[in-house]
């Protein structure tokens, strides 16, 4: 891994969380930080909390991560596809401040999931934890700062913890290109500013991550591990970043 990535993991919360819009990506974000944390040699559990979007969810490739030594904490059996908030008591472990493991938490998306973040607020102390707002700026509610400000200001209401951090991932799916990342960016860095908050990192399809150029934060390339049911699993990829 590039020493560039390894910023990312300097002076590192033991806990992360990914939460943002809808189609903003947080989900294959979440896998891709998780997998590039592992490599850093932290044990990571990455814990499953969405419970809104029944095809973007982490538990839909548990297997596939636990093979490259990453373990996926969701509800369990008939739950597992269930739209309801049903924690697995795994969560709570994680959450202990002995833990000596990562945990890396992939929120629902918008209010509601934010909602059930905040059953674990009383956990989430200022200065031990990293919550990252996940920004795509190719979606309806966060082109532009005003509604990415909203946007924020609601999931920290909903969960009533604040967010330490923005993540950059402007994408229209397979149809983007780097001047599409780097106009989205360019807005999400002003944001931040308006916030006085980082830029944690840029987000970018690893086929596209050598082009973006120098950019004023860390890239992390994305392997797309989301797919739709739908989709052939030999001819397509995935429609977007989830």
């Amino acid at each position: 891994m590039s020493k560039v990535i390894e910023v990312m993991f300097k002076n590192l919360s033991r806990i992360t969380i990914f939460s943002g819009g809808f189609g903003s990506g947080k989900t294959e974000l979440t896998i891709n930080f998780a997998l590039a944390l592992h490599e850093q040699g932290k044990k990571v559990r990455v814990v499953d909390l969405d419970i809104i979007n029944p095809y973007f969810r982490t538990r839909a490739v548990r297997e596939r991560l636990l093979n490259r030594g990453v373990e996926v904490i969701s509800p369990e059996g008939k739950l597992a596809g269930a739209d309801v908030p049903a924690l697995n008591p795994a969560v709570w472990s994680v959450l202990q401040e002995h833990s000596a493991e990562y945990g890396v938490f992939d929120a629902g998306g918008g209010d509601i999931g934010s909602i059930i973040l905040g059953r674990f607020k009383k956990y989430l102390l200022p200065g031990g934890y990293n919550l990252f707002l996940v920004v795509n700026t190719c979606r309806p509610y966060t082109r532009d700062p005003a509604g990415i400000i909203s946007m924020l200001q609601s999931i920290e209401k909903a969960a009533g913890v604040k967010v330490t951090g923005l993540v950059s991932n402007p994408n229209l799916g397979l149809e983007t290109t780097v001047e599409t990342i780097r106009n989205g960016h360019r807005v999400i860095v002003e944001t931040a500013a308006r916030l006085g908050l980082p830029v944690v990192f840029l987000g970018v399809r690893e086929e596209l991550a050598g082009d973006v150029g120098i950019v004023d934060v860390p890239v992390l390339p994305l392997k797309l591990f989301m797919r739709m049911p739908w989709h052939d699993n030999h001819n397509e990829k995935t429609e977007g970043l989830h």
